[in-house]
């Protein structure tokens, strides 16, 4: 589900929660380094997303944040922002240096490195390293 988080609800952080857990704190930051990803170009979605994707690139811009149990996608639409809160169990991921895929079996978005990098993400495969953790526990 998306939701708009243009203001704070304490429905939706309590949501969120429940789903994903709280966000990571300063020690364990400082510990296993970065919980969020660099920007990302959102070249493809669903509709619910709701993004011209006809529109410059700036607009269609993203990050992703870890969290205990899942992950994040934050994203803008004009003056609103949105988060589409995602659990390990249902995240789906189909990688490449070129494109990042990000699905929950109903909504999917397609992503793309804003910069254009020789090597892989760190945090993309920190991300899939969490999860494979996650699952197996």
């Amino acid at each position: 589900m998306i939701y708009n988080v243009t203001r704070t609800d304490k429905n939706t952080d309590r949501e969120v929660y429940n789903l994903l857990g709280k966000p990571f704190g300063l020690l364990h930051k400082l510990k296993n380094g970065s919980i969020g990803s660099e920007p990302f170009i959102i070249m493809d979605c669903s509709a619910d997303f709701s993004i011209d994707i006809q529109s410059n690139d700036y607009d269609r811009k993203s990050n992703i944040e870890l969290r205990p149990k899942g992950i994040i996608l934050h994203y803008r639409k004009k003056s609103s922002s949105f988060i589409w809160p995602i659990a390990f169990r249902d995240l789906i991921i189909s990688y490449s240096r070129e494109e990042l895929g990000i699905s929950d079996g109903r909504l999917n978005v397609s992503l793309k490195p804003r910069v254009k990098s020789k090597k892989e993400s760190a945090f993309v495969l920190k991300m899939m390293a969490n999860q494979a953790a996650y699952l197996d526990q």
